[in-house]
């Protein structure tokens, strides 16, 4: 009857109500009224209030508050008649330190590696001091308790998330994107090289490098990896020291894929099963195994930085049907040049894929790169993906007299802050035969 009375709006009725309305019957009633009366109100023990149930970080830590935190003994002035007075043992901390309110809640997890957000260690207040006062010991300590409340799912490795900057520690452009702000918090990430944070006891040292701040062969050995799996059974593995992951591209991948809301990305709808793709800002491949999944028949990775040394010819001649992806190291700059003597290679060879779409996913803007991009689509139509954030283009007020681009959709990723959206511009690039002179 309680518990009934306390999921229905008649709850709010109360026991003094209930024995007033009760008042009213015959004597043969008195079994209500009893049920309602003072003597049974004030005998009834209370109801339990609802706790919110501890997700696994607040357990972890309340784990270790409640096994493992003592607090230092007080030093206090002795008689001169006790220069050596016992000293005190450390006392536990009471399980009430800290409240559940008290704790953080946000985590993300890439098992093996526990991810926390960049204010995981600073907020709450009372938390923040607590975390403050531990030693480096106390700290690994706490953060072997945290890994065993995640016991099923197998962590690791420990690590504060940060957004990517736009420069390195040192200063300079951060043109790969690294994720420099990662600061490793309990496990071995690997060699740090020169642009990464090294904040934290959990790296092997100082990597070798490549001479750009870019980890060598070796570093990328001695790593520590983990991947996911999302938009269907895509695997990306990555290593978080040295390469950023965007877990909010899975919109844009799901409308690669065709799997968006509204029906998918233009142009992909068609088949696609002799289309030429080229992404100028690859990274891991977040959009370029979106692209093969949908069916195109191959696609390039333009790199971000770097010098770009290859033999075109010698590529271009060990190319197997079967290869579906062609990576190319080195600063996408040199992406025109290197697949339009590619195109006119393989054209006499007679495996050029005409290039249909080109990705331009680099944030706040991908500008650098559109003149590009619009070299490479194949003359008869081709259609840009290009992301930008928080940009407000205006016009020279000199309007062109033919349209040879136009913005099919805006896609409204996400907002960054008050007045900076996220926004992905599909641009259709027109036929040559609708272009009079071009």
């Amino acid at each position: 009857m309680d518990i009934e009375m306390e999921s229905t709006p008649r709850s709010t009725t109360t026991a003094a109500a209930a024995a007033a309305k009760a008042s009213d019957f015959h004597d043969h009633d008195h079994v209500s009224v009893n049920r309602g009366s003072k003597y049974h109100q004030e005998r009834r023990p209370p109801k339990p209030k609802s706790t919110k149930l501890l997700n696994p970080l607040q357990k972890g830590i309340m784990m270790y508050l409640t096994t493992h935190h003592t607090s230092q003994p007080q030093i206090q002035s002795q008689p001169p008649t006790q220069p050596n007075p016992p000293a005190s043992p450390p006392q536990v901390n009471p399980p009430t330190l800290l409240s559940p309110t008290d704790l953080p809640t946000r985590f993300t997890i890439y098992a093996p590696l526990l991810l926390f957000p960049v204010n995981a260690l600073t907020t709450p207040p009372p938390w923040a001091t607590l975390y403050a006062s531990l030693t480096p010991t106390q700290r690994q300590t706490l953060f072997k308790c945290i890994i065993a409340a995640f016991a099923r799912y197998s962590i690791t490795h420990v690590a504060i998330n940060a957004p990517i900057t736009l420069t390195t520690t040192h200063g300079a452009e951060n043109t790969m994107r690294s994720p420099v702000g990662l600061v490793p918090l309990f496990g071995d990430f690997g060699p740090v090289c020169g642009g990464g944070s090294g904040s934290g006891s959990s790296s092997s040292g100082s990597g070798n490098g490549n001479g750009n701040g870019q980890p060598s062969e070796q570093d990328l050995r001695e790593a520590f990896w983990v991947s996911t799996v999302q938009n269907h059974g895509i695997r990306q593995v990555w290593a978080p020291l040295y390469t950023m992951f965007s877990r909010g591209n899975v919109t844009e991948k799901a409308r690669i894929l065709g799997l968006g809301g509204n029906g998918g990305m233009e142009g992909l709808e068609e088949d696609v099963g002799e289309m030429g793709v080229v992404d100028l800002y690859a990274g891991i491949g977040y959009f370029v195994f979106s692209y093969l999944k949908r069916g195109v028949k191959r696609g390039g990775e333009g790199g971000e930085d770097g010098g770009l040394e290859m033999e075109v010819r010698e590529l271009v001649e060990g190319l197997r049907e079967e290869d579906r992806v062609v990576v190319f190291h080195g600063d996408n700059r040199f992406a025109e040049g290197v697949l339009t003597e590619a195109k006119a290679l393989m054209e006499a060879m007679g495996t050029w894929s005409p290039i249909r779409h080109v990705n331009l996913g680099l944030l706040p803007s991908s500008a650098p790169a559109w003149g590009s991009a619009c070299a490479l689509v194949t003359a008869d139509m081709g259609r840009l993906r290009a992301e930008v954030l928080g940009v407000e283009e205006k016009g020279t007020g000199e309007e062109a007299e033919v349209k040879v681009a136009e913005c099919r959709h805006v896609e409204q990723v996400k907002t960054y802050a008050p007045g900076v959206m996220h926004c992905v511009f599909d641009v259709r690039l027109a036929p040559r035969g609708e272009v009079s002179g071009v």
